[in-house]
């Protein structure tokens, strides 16, 4: 009957600050890490195999990446009733044209169409513009599905799809590196793809033709708002040959400008715009074409903005960095969001920006395109801006899930930022930036994004002639493969390490790195070779005098002996980091051996005495307002509480762990719900309560022989 509660949740998550050491340490016998981080004086934390907390708009995400319902959008009934046809589970449906043809905006309109049932589990949207990787679509449908993202991410998202109806839509296909993949893991669920390439497509695949030249002139004068002039619009019609994205770049300029429609035709006739065909690759040069005439028409503060747009990501931006870029020094605040706001306002009012529900967008991917390869920030004006986001980065970590929600709609931004400072060869900013967004990327569970900015880090530094930064690159490189599974790797990259720490005689960051690889020897069964490498860490530590270090090091000792179940050893060296920890004022540590002494005491026998060290980590976790270690510890407090007999506690800590999964939407909580409905079955049955404590006292009377007392 015990078998029907889930067993206990991991609780070794600690996080250790340092202030000098360069290395990142890991430890502890389950998914503690240390991070010991001292380079441009800057100390950080983070968790291997941290609790994960989702983005609030994972539910919904199809939304976010897809036009908004005031769009405009006129005809494509057929393809509309095509789509309506062909999309349901099991199916892979394809959406093929050149950029610029509406395929994304017709995406949406099918989604938004489609009978709530056809679908009954989630619609699950992925856009691959600058996140092409398979492992980037796999997280984004894991956060969906509440899938906490761990080593086998892909066997994960696989099982949960098998037998699921979803529906997954994949915007950009044509930049997926791997789209075959991650088809084959779709289960029974649907799929609708947007794509330039027909080689994305099945059977299944709609051909999005230009408009007619009658449903192209009415879009073009919904933009415009042009009544007359029958044969300026229909000449511009004819020329931009019913490219929906061209309709719209003209009308938006025609109204904006108020010029006439014949001075525009007169224009267009001088220029040589390219007919379409599918697959042809001149959509780019026209587009630009005509967003250059647009650009021509703004104020540079205006122009500058959709310089920002090119340098960030294709995602919602946020006033914030509009601000940041056109700052001038001693600018009024109120007197820089008005005219931040005026800049913002002629972008849209040209159809270069879109508002939308989750903040200002840029008007399409091939408007990104052309902001990014044809204009370009200047080189300060990226540096500014890049150093505002370092210690804006720096400032949300520090505010924890609060501050990390704000990260979110900022993530992809910072990353496409390090990769143009790269560029740029702003060696500083790219390691401040990797740096300053790390710990976040790390405790959401962002791996694939991490390691790519710690890769563009390591050549930064490499670059710079900065080997204490390689140093710190290598074994963060290390940490991020370790909470991946991929322990071979890990150890490569802690190998590189090793080495700079002796040529530059850094004591402490040695001690590190041989705890880090330590941990890899217990992960793999290797505890003999493990307890060597943790002793030269504790040997080297203790002589340098890094007592936080020291206590780190003793608790993955400890670890090792517990993961031999030789408890009471592990006990004691669990209480002698213990007492380090709390001298050091490392309170997320001694809150994480707490709750290590409490599993080892359960492991002993001794119940009654892990709730009390239960309990001593909860009031530590509850002071730091760590609500992910605090859902943790109550619910490690409800196992041991079932463990005793107690359904009651059990029920009430299993309650607010529950709570708390909720407030910050926790991967664990159907699962705490589950346990929940089942301890409230045994409570509202007598039979199974008298069955569920006799069990109980047998195997505490069993524990008590085997242990003493």
């Amino acid at each position: 009957m015990g078998n029907q509660f889930d067993n206990r949740g991991n609780g070794d998550q600690n996080i250790v600050q340092g202030d000098n050491a360069v290395g990142k340490q890991v430890n502890d016998h389950r998914t503690t890490t240390q991070t010991i981080d001292g380079n441009e004086n800057m100390a950080a934390g983070r968790d291997i195999n941290i609790t994960h907390i989702h983005d609030p708009a994972a539910k919904d995400t199809s939304r976010s990446l897809l036009p908004t319902q005031g769009d405009i959008f006129l005809h494509r009934e057929e393809e509309l009733s095509w789509l309506d046809k062909h999309l349901h589970p099991d199916k892979v449906v394809a959406i093929c044209a050149p950029g610029g043809m509406g395929k994304t905006a017709l995406a949406a309109r099918a989604l938004r169409s489609l009978p709530a049932d056809r679908f009954p589990d989630p619609i699950i949207s992925h856009t691959f513009y600058h996140q092409p990787a398979t492992t980037q679509a796999l997280q984004t449908i894991a956060r969906a599905l509440g899938i906490q993202a761990e080593a086998d991410l892909e066997q994960q998202v696989a099982a949960a799809l098998g037998s699921r109806q979803a529906l997954l839509v994949l915007d950009g296909a044509e930049e997926a590196n791997d789209l075959a993949a991650l088809l084959r893991l779709r289960g029974t669920c649907g799929v609708l793809i947007t794509t330039r390439k027909r080689t994305d497509c099945g059977a299944l695949r709609l051909d999005l033709p230009p408009l007619p030249e009658e449903q192209a002139e009415e879009v073009l004068r919904a933009y415009s708002q042009v009544t007359g002039e029958e044969e300026a619009i229909q000449g511009i019609e004819k020329i931009l040959g019913g490219w929906p994205v061209a309709l719209r770049i003209a009308g938006h300029y025609l109204h904006s400008t108020g010029e006439p429609a014949t001075d525009y035709l007169r224009w267009l006739q001088k220029r040589p715009f390219r007919k379409l065909q599918t697959g042809d690759r001149h959509q780019q040069d026209n587009a630009a074409l005509l967003l250059e005439r647009s650009v021509e028409q703004v104020n540079p503060d205006a122009v500058q903005v959709l310089r920002l747009a090119g340098v960030l990501a294709f995602a919602p931006l946020s006033l914030m960095s509009v601000m940041v870029v056109l700052s001038t020094e001693g600018e009024d605040e109120e007197e820089l969001e008005l005219r931040s706001m005026e800049a913002v306002n002629e972008l849209v009012n040209y159809g270069l920006l879109e508002r939308r529900k989750e903040g200002l967008h840029i008007g399409h991917a091939l408007i990104h395109e052309y902001a990014a390869g044809q204009l370009g920030l200047g080189k300060e004006e990226l540096k500014r801006v890049a150093t505002f986001y370092i210690g804006w980065c720096e400032e949300q970590s520090e505010a924890g899930l609060e501050g990390y929600a704000r990260m979110d709609g900022e993530r992809v931004h910072c990353l496409r930022m390090i990769g143009a400072c790269l560029e740029r060869e702003l060696w500083g900013e790219v390691k401040l930036l990797v740096r300053a967004i790390d710990i976040y990327l790390e405790r959401q569970g962002w791996w694939t994004e991490q390691l790519a900015a710690l890769e563009i880090h390591l050549t930064a530094t490499r670059k710079a002639g900065d080997r204490k930064g390689e140093g710190w690159s290598l074994n963060s490189l290390g940490n991020t493969c370790y909470s991946r599974g991929k322990l071979d790797l890990a150890m490569h990259w802690y190998e590189q390490a090793l080495p700079i720490w002796l040529e530059l005689c850094l004591q402490m960051d040695e001690g590190v790195t041989l705890n880090n690889m330590a941990l890899i020897y217990r992960q793999q069964g290797r505890y003999k070779e493990a307890l060597i490498k943790a002793e030269q860490s504790l040997s080297i530590q203790q002589e340098v005098g890094y007592r936080e270090g020291e206590g780190s090091t003793l608790d993955n000792i400890a670890g090792g002996y517990y993961d031999q179940k030789d408890y009471r050893q592990a006990l004691q060296y669990y209480q002698k980091s213990l007492l380090i920890r709390f001298e050091v004022g490392d309170k997320v540590g001694l809150g994480e051996t707490f709750n290590n002494i409490a599993n080892t005491y359960n492991a002993l026998g001794k119940p009654n005495k892990a709730v009390e060290c239960h309990q001593q980590a909860l009031m530590i976790f509850c002071e730091l307002c760590d609500r992910a270690k605090e859902m943790v510890t109550c619910w490690n407090i409800s196992f041991t509480y079932k463990d005793l007999g107690d359904l009651v506690k059990t029920e009430e800590y299993l309650v607010q762990a529950m709570q708390i999964a909720e407030a910050i939407d926790h991967h664990e909580l159907e699962r705490f719900r589950d346990n929940l409905i089942y301890v409230r079955e045994v409570l509202n049955s007598r039979w199974l309560f008298w069955l569920y404590k006799s069990e109980k006292i047998i195997l505490n009377w069993l524990r008590t022989k085997r242990h003493g007392a």
